[in-house]
C-alpha cells in the first residue's frame, strides 16, 4: 500500500466517522424537535430497536412516539446530549457505542416533572444507497433521576421575551434553517468518493469542521473563564447576537451586557458550558450554519445553582482564512434553579484541590495564554 493509499484510507475512515457522528446528532434532533420524518430518515425501513419496554421495528417505535405526543402526558422539552462515541469497523457494518444523557420534561397530573436518564446507544450501521443509516439500536440504561420541576432560569433573570425552544415546527431553528426539518441533508459527492480532487475537498471540509468546532469551544471557555479578549476573537467585526433579552452587536453583549467581562455585583460566581451535538452544514466553501447543544451550570451569588439546557444557532463565515461567528441565536430549552448543596471536596478538606476561577487565576493559565 502506497503512502497515497494510506492517506486516502485515513481520509475515508475519518469521513465515515464524521458522517456517523452527524447521523447520531440528527437522530437526536429528530427526537428533540419532534420530527418523525427526520427520525425515520435515519433508519432503513427494516431497522430494529430495543428501547426499554419496546422491542421491534424502529418505524413502529416512531409511530408509538407520534401517538404518545398526541395522547400521552404533555412533553415540554427533550434534549439528548451525546458524547463518548467509539466506532468499530466490521466489514459491511460499523458498530458504535455512544454515551448520552437525556433531559426530558413532562406535565404529569398537572405537575411538571424533570427526568434525567444516562445511558448508551449500541448502534449497528449499514450502507443504504451510498449512505450509512442506523440498522439496529439497543438502548442501555445506566442511571436516572426524577425531579419535580423548578422555576425557570429565564424567569429568575427577569427575561421578558427569551428565545425558547419548541417541540415542533415553531422551534426557532426552522426560522433560520428551514431545510433542517423533515429529512437528512442531500448527500455530498465528497462523502461518496475520496479520490482525486474530491480527496482534497474532503480533507478541507474536515479541517473546516474542526476549526468551527474549536471556535465553539473557545467561546465557551471565554465565558466560563471571564476572558473578553478571547470572546471577541470568536466573532467577525460587526457580528450580531440574540441572547436572552439582548438583540444587537456581539461586541456589546460581551463588553456591556453579559458577565464575560467580570464586573462588581455580578450575580454569577462560576460558569461551566458543555458543548455537544455539533451539526455543521456548509452553504458554500466559506459560509456555514451550525446548531450545537449546550448545558450550562451556573453558580449564582445568592446561593442558587442554575442548570440550563439549550442550543446555539450560529452563522459562520471564513474571512481571510479565519472561521468566526457572524450571528448567534441562543435558544433556551429547559432549566432548573436549585439551592446549592454541600460540595464533594468538602469531604476532603485537607486535600489540595485545584478549583476553577473566573479570571486569570484559573489553573488553565499556567498552561495557556489568556485571550488566545
Amino acid at each position: 500500500m502506497t503512502i497515497r493509499d494510506v492517506i486516502r484510507q485515513c481520509i475515508h475512515d475519518h469521513g465515515v466517522k464524521q458522517e456517523l457522528l452527524d447521523l447520531l446528532g440528527r437522530r437526536a434532533r429528530g427526537a428533540d424537535r419532534f420530527d418523525p420524518d427526520l427520525m425515520r430518515a435515519c433508519h432503513p425501513a427494516d431497522a430494529t430497536d430495543n428501547h426499554g419496554s419496546f422491542q421491534g421495528r424502529m418505524y413502529d417505535l416512531i409511530a408509538y412516539v407520534e401517538k404518545a405526543e398526541r395522547e400521552g402526558p404533555r412533553c415540554l422539552s427533550k434534549m439528548h446530549v451525546i458524547g463518548n462515541v467509539l466506532f468499530e469497523f466490521r466489514g459491511d457494518e460499523i458498530f458504535a457505542e455512544s454515551y448520552h444523557v437525556a433531559h426530558e420534561t413532562f406535565v404529569e397530573d398537572g405537575v411538571v416533572q424533570d427526568y434525567r436518564i444516562g445511558g448508551r446507544y449500541l448502534d449497528t450501521f449499514r450502507r443504504h444507497d451510498d449512505r450509512w443509516l442506523i440498522q439496529n439500536r439497543d438502548i442501555v440504561y445506566d442511571w436516572s433521576r426524577k425531579m419535580e420541576g423548578t422555576k425557570e432560569f429565564w424567569d429568575w433573570m427577569g427575561y421578558r421575551n427569551p428565545t425558547l425552544g419548541r417541540r415542533g415546527t415553531e422551534d426557532p431553528l426552522y426560522a433560520v434553517q428551514p431545510s433542517a426539518r423533515g429529512g437528512l441533508p442531500p448527500f455530498s459527492a465528497i462523502q461518496k468518493d475520496t479520490t482525486g480532487s474530491n480527496m482534497m475537498s474532503a480533507m478541507q471540509q474536515m479541517l473546516d469542521k474542526q476549526a468551527i468546532t474549536e471556535v465553539l469551544y473557545r467561546r465557551a471557555r471565554a465565558g466560563d473563564r471571564a476572558d473578553p479578549a478571547l470572546a471577541h476573537s470568536c466573532y467577525h467585526p460587526g457580528a450580531t447576537e440574540r441572547h436572552g433579552e439582548f438583540d444587537g452587536f456581539a461586541a456589546e453583549f460581551i463588553d456591556v451586557v453579559s458577565f464575560t467581562r467580570a464586573r462588581p455585583g455580578s450575580p454569577i460566581v462560576g460558569m461551566f458550558h458543555l458543548v455537544t451535538n455539533i451539526l455543521i452544514d456548509f452553504e458554500s466553501a466559506d459560509i456555514a450554519f451550525c446548531e450545537s447543544y449546550h448545558v450550562a451550570w451556573c453558580q449564582m451569588a445568592d446561593g442558587t445553582d442554575a442548570t440550563i439546557g439549550g442550543r446555539y444557532l450560529d452563522r459562520f463565515a471564513r474571512r481571510n482564512g479565519r472561521w468566526a461567528i457572524t450571528h448567534r441565536d441562543v435558544i433556551f430549552d429547559w432549566s432548573r434553579m436549585e439551592p446549592q448543596t454541600a460540595k464533594f471536596w468538602d469531604r476532603h478538606p485537607a486535600k489540595p484541590f485545584l478549583f476553577g476561577k473566573r479570571g486569570q487565576d484559573d489553573p488553565l493559565y499556567s498552561y495557556v495564554r489568556r485571550g488566545v
